[in-house]
């Protein structure tokens, strides 16, 4: 029995050292597996950065590093022993259940890669996406922020950006306004054009080039529409936008042209009467 006792003592000590020498090779492996990760993420940010948007390039570091931990960690199990083929398949059917489950936020990231990649738009731009229009404040990976004129934060899922079109009035740096302005019918349009003109050409944010244009649009029975198109820089678009309606009403007034007023005839068994 002595015998016996010993012999199992020994082969027991014998696999237990053999046991700690793999989890310590192991461990070993480990750790210097995610200071690697850690190097090959900060890599991978780095060179990404170069020609990606920086918050794609941070998320494309931390794929990086989460993948190679992931290859570290299968390849630690092996080593003490434990079977990878089973952990694997584990691994695989749970990223399906996952992917199953978050596929709204997984299409709301690939979208978002898409818009990092192409770059219709960038911070500060001033869009318009479906519905909703304003300041582009935040481009994340899941979801895109706008800042409306009244200072309201809209949350626009990426997934959404991306089946809408995009309008970017900043892109090309310069804007048209679109004024519509009406005067009496019995006005001179020359006199009106005139005077319009001589605003837009003394206005210094409306731009020479492209040329403003001032015409007649449509006549009716009271009114004449003009439309009114000057240029301007994106900067300036909205300040002109409220600015010039009041301007051209009062240059209209000062060169003679009557705004139109509403009329109304009564008809009576004997008379007619304008009101």
């Amino acid at each position: 029995m002595d015998a016996i006792s010993i012999e199992s003592m020994q082969n027991l000590i014998q696999v237990v050292s053999a046991w700690s020498l793999k989890v310590l090779g192991g461990v070993a492996i480990l750790v210097a597996g995610v200071v690697i990760a850690r190097i090959g993420g900060r890599a991978a940010q780095r060179a990404a950065a170069i020609s990606l948007d920086p918050s794609l390039a941070q998320f494309l570091g931390r794929l990086t590093y989460y993948a190679i931990v992931s290859i570290i960690v299968i390849s630690v199990c092996g080593i003490i022993g434990i079977e990878t083929a089973s952990l694997i398949t584990i691994l695989g059917a749970s990223s399906l259940a996952i992917g199953l489950a978050l596929q709204g936020s997984l299409s709301n990231l690939a979208s978002g890669v898409a818009m990092f990649v192409f770059r219709p738009y960038r911070p500060g731009d001033y869009v318009e996406i479906g519905d909703d229009e304003g300041f582009v404040a935040e481009m994340g990976v899941f979801s895109t922020a706008l800042d409306t004129l009244d200072n309201t934060r809209v949350l626009i899922p990426n997934a959404h950006v991306a089946e809408r079109p995009i309008r970017n009035w900043s892109t090309n740096g310069t804007r048209r306004l679109d004024l519509e302005i009406e005067i009496g019918i019995g006005s001179k349009l020359a006199d009106a054009r005139d005077a319009i003109g001589a605003l837009l050409r003394g206005e210094p944010r409306v731009l020479d080039e492209p040329r403003p244009v001032v015409a007649a649009s449509e006549f009716g029975d009271t009114c004449a529409r003009l439309v009114v198109r000057p240029w301007c820089r994106i900067e300036d678009y909205w300040d002109l936008r409220y600015e010039l309606p009041e301007r051209v009403k009062d240059a209209l007034e000062s060169a003679g042209c009557a705004l139109p007023t509403p009329e109304r005839r009564i008809f009576t068994d004997a008379h007619e009467i304008a009101a």
